[in-house]
C-alpha cells in the first residue's frame, strides 16, 4: 500500500510517499519545493510543479491527504456536557458556536478531538476553518488532477507521525517544536493526546514573532481559551518582510538568531503556560529545517531544563537515501504524518472534508458514465436475451415441424396392416426418430449385402425410398396401401410390394410413376378383385437396372 502526503505552505510545498508492507512502514520519496512569489511564482506555476512531482515521484493521486495550515484556522478548547461520541459528532458544531463568534457556524467546517473526560463531560481540541477556504483548497488541487481523500490540520499530521514513530512512548507530557522558514509550530502533547496546536508566524528583520491582525499592543500569542477577538493563531508578514530563512543562514548575524531563538523560547513558554496540564513536560522534540542548527537541542534542553532532541523521520520509518537527501529527517514530519492518514494510521482523527466538501470516493467522477454503461449493458443485455428467446420459439417450432414430418414419415413407411384405426405400426421408441432409428437398424441387419459377387449394391432404404417418391407423386385420391413388402437389394432379385386400392387403375397408375426411373425397373403389375374388402390388390416386382455400376 501507498500513501501520499501533500502539505501546502506558504513558502513551501512538501510531498511524502510512505510505503507500507505487513506491518513496516517506509519513506519511498520525499521532495520540497520552494515557493517564491516575489519572483513571479503564479498560481499555475505552483499547479504545475505539484503536477510534476506527482509523475516524477509515481505517487498515485487517489491515495493522497492534503493539509490546511492551523494559522488558517480558529483552535479552541471547549467542554462539552456528554462522552458518547456518536452525540458530540451530531452536535459539536453547535457547541462551538459559543466559542466562535466572528463568523457565522453556518461558514465554518468544525473538526475537533476529544483528548480527556471528566465525569459526563469531554474535553475538545476544536478547529474551525472558513468553508471558502476549503473550497478554494479543494480547486486549487482539482487544478493539479488531486481528489484528496481527506484534508487535516498540518499540526496534527506533525502529531500523528509523531506518534506512530514512538515519540510520546513513556512520555506523561512532551512539546512537539517544529520551527520552519517563517512559521513556528508547537504541539502540546498529553497521555500521548494532542492538548494543543498553536502556528505563529516569524519576521527576520525584527528577529521577532509578528503580530496578528488587531489593534494596537495586541499580542501575537493565543490560548485556546482566549476571547475569539485574539484568534488563534493567525499572525500575517509585513509586505516585503516575508522573505524565508533559517536559524544556521550565514545570512542571519549571531545577536539576530539569538534573538529568534529567545523569542521562540519565550512563546513556548506562554503556551505551555495557557495549558492547564496534569504532568510536567518532561520532552521536547525538535523537528524543521531551522533545528539543523548544530546545538540547537542543547540550547533547548539548557533553557527549559528536560531534555530536547531533534527527530530523524528518515530514522524512524527507514527511508531511502534519496529521501534522507531529499530532507525527511528533519523536515518532512508532516507530510509523512499526512501520508501515514492515507495508509490509515490517523492517531488525531481530524478531517475537514465535511458536509459538502465530503469525499465522495477515488471514482465518483466516473459515477455517471458508469451508470449510462451500465445502462446501456443492460439494454443491450435485455435486447441479447429477447433475441435469445426468439431464436429458442424459432427453433421449438422448427423442431414441431420435423417431429410432425417423422410422424408423417413414418406412418407411410410403416402403415398398420392389422388394425385401420392406427395410421401406423406401433412405435418402437417413445419419439418417431427412435422408431425410424430402430426400423432403420432393424432392416439393415435383415437386408445387408454380402462381400460375394451377388451383393447389395444399393441400400434397401433407397429402394423403399423410390417407391415412396413414386407413391406420393399420385396422391391420396388412389387411396393406395401398401400391405406386404419385399426387399432384396440384389441384383437380377425382385424386391415386391403388394398394394391394394378401390381403383382397378391404381396398379397401372403405380407402374407408370415408376417408369424411367434411374434405378429400378417395374415389370407388368399383377391384380386381382378382393370381393371381401371391395378393392383391387395388385403386386409390383421391381428390380435393379442391370446397367447399374457398383460403387
Amino acid at each position: 500500500m501507498i500513501g501520499v502526503g501533500l502539505e501546502l505552505g506558504a513558502n513551501v510545498i512538501k510531498i511524502a510517499v510512505v510505503e507500507k508492507r505487513g506491518q513496516a512502514t517506509k519513506i519511498r520519496d520525499f521532495e520540497v519545493h520552494k515557493i517564491d512569489a516575489k519572483k513571479g511564482d503564479t498560481e499555475d506555476d505552483v499547479v504545475s510543479v505539484v503536477d510534476d512531482a506527482l509523475k516524477r515521484l509515481k505517487a498515485p493521486r487517489g491515495e493522497v491527504v492534503a493539509s490546511v495550515r492551523a494559522q488558517d484556522c480558529m483552535i479552541r478548547e471547549i467542554l462539552v456536557p456528554f462522552t458518547d461520541e456518536e452525540k458530540i459528532r451530531k452536535t459539536v458544531k453547535y457547541q462551538a458556536e459559543n466559542y466562535f463568534t466572528t463568523a457565522s457556524i453556518d461558514d465554518l467546517i468544525i473538526e475537533y478531538l476529544k483528548f480527556a473526560e471528566a465525569d459526563t463531560k469531554s474535553k475538545l481540541l476544536v478547529a474551525g476553518i472558513k468553508k471558502s477556504h476549503i473550497a478554494r483548497r479543494l480547486s486549487f488541487l482539482d487544478e493539479c488532477g488531486v481528489d484528496p481523500r481527506a484534508i487535516d490540520l498540518d499540526v496534527a499530521a506533525l502529531y500523528n507521525a509523531c506518534k506512530h514513530a514512538g515519540v510520546f512512548e513513556e512520555q506523561p507530557a512532551a512539546l512537539v517544536i517544529d520551527i520552519e522558514a517563517d512559521t513556528l509550530k508547537i504541539a502540546v502533547v498529553e497521555e500521548g493526546r494532542l492538548r494543543l496546536a498553536r502556528a505563529l508566524r516569524m519576521r527576520v528583520n525584527k528577529a521577532s514573532l509578528q503580530k496578528a491582525r488587531g489593534g494596537k499592543g495586541e499580542s501575537g500569542i493565543y490560548d485556546t481559551a482566549a476571547d475569539e477577538s485574539q484568534r488563534l493563531p493567525v499572525v500575517i508578514l509585513d509586505d516585503g518582510e516575508d522573505d524565508a530563512f533559517s536559524l544556521e543562514d550565514s545570512g542571519i548575524s549571531e545577536v539576530e538568531r539569538e534573538g529568534i531563538i529567545h523569542r521562540i523560547f519565550m512563546e513556548i513558554d506562554r503556551t505551555v503556560a495557557s495549558v492547564n496540564l496534569g504532568h510536567d513536560v518532561d520532552l521536547i522534540a525538535l523537528t524543521g529545517p531551522s533545528c539543523a542548527l548544530e546545538g540547537i537541542a542543547d540550547l533547548f534542553s539548557e533553557h527549559f531544563e528536560i531534555p530536547a532532541r531533534r527527530l530523524d523521520f528518515a530514522e524512524f520509518f527507514g527511508g531511502e537515501k534519496g529521501a534522507r537527501k531529499g530532507g525527511a529527517a528533519l523536515e518532512g514530519g508532516t507530510a509523512i504524518g499526512l501520508a501515514l492518514k492515507a495508509l490509515g494510521v490517523d492517531h488525531a482523527g481530524m478531517d475537514f472534508r465535511q458536509e459538502e466538501f465530503g469525499y465522495q470516493g477515488t471514482f465518483d467522477q466516473l459515477k455517471r458514465g458508469l451508470a449510462c454503461t451500465l445502462t446501456l449493458l443492460f439494454a443491450l443485455t435485455f435486447l441479447y436475451a429477447f433475441a435469445l428467446k426468439e431464436q429458442l420459439h424459432q427453433k421449438d417450432e422448427a423442431l414441431g415441424a420435423v417431429q410432425d414430418l417423422q410422424g408423417s414419415l413414418y406412418t407411410v413407411l410403416f402403415p398398420s396392416l392389422y388394425d385401420t384405426e392406427f395410421d401406423h405400426m406401433e412405435l418402437r421408441e417413445s419419439t418417431y426418430h427412435g422408431s425410424l432409428i430402430a426400423e432403420q437398424e432393424l432392416l439393415q441387419q435383415r437386408f445387408e449385402g454380402s462381400d460375394d459377387d451377388d451383393a447389395a449394391v444399393v441400400s434397401s432404404l433407397e429402394i423403399l425410398r423410390r417407391f415412396s417418391a413414386a407413391k406420393a407423386k399420385l396422391g391420396q385420391r388412389w387411396e393406395i396401401q401398401v400391405e406386404n413388402v419385399r426387399i432384396n437389394p440384389r441384383k437380377h432379385q425382385q424386391n415386391t410390394f403388394r398394394c391394394s386400392s378401390p381403383q382397378p387403375a391404381a396398379a397401372t397408375a403405380m407402374a407408370q410413376a415408376l417408369e424411367g426411373d434411374d434405378l429400378l425397373t417395374v415389370a407388368p403389375p399383377q391384380t386381382q378383385f378382393d370381393k371381401r374388402r371391395n378393392r383391387t390388390v395388385f403386386t409390383l416386382v421391381l428390380k435393379i437396372r442391370d446397367d447399374l455400376e457398383e460403387e
